[in-house]
């Protein structure tokens, strides 16, 4: 399961908080520059792993991270898989 939150660039210390949280830090978590995707002034965080923990998410975080509809969240989750696919080509064939 994966959910994308928006997070205002003025809340960028909130990122450190989330990556070194004792659960939260073990789930798959990517941020991204929101300019790439349509939020000039946030980060666009993308959190994988069980539903559980996105409970967690919210009781820590509280509205800082503010969750993006389904609609928003799949084109934007696709779009960075499909970067991150084009990516892992062009090394492989870099190194062959």
């Amino acid at each position: 399961m994966f959910k994308v939150y928006e997070l205002e660039k003025t809340e960028n210390k909130l990122l450190d908080q989330l990556l070194n949280d004792d659960i939260l830090g073990r789930q798959s978590i990517q941020y991204k520059n929101g300019e790439d995707y349509g939020y000039p002034s946030s980060y666009i965080v993308i959190i994988e792993g069980s539903e559980d923990i996105f409970k967690r998410v919210g009781e820590i975080f509280g509205s800082a991270l503010k969750e993006l509809g389904d609609k928003k969240s799949q084109k934007i989750y696709e779009k960075i898989k499909n970067e991150e696919n084009s990516s892992k080509e062009g090394m492989g064939f870099i190194f062959g």
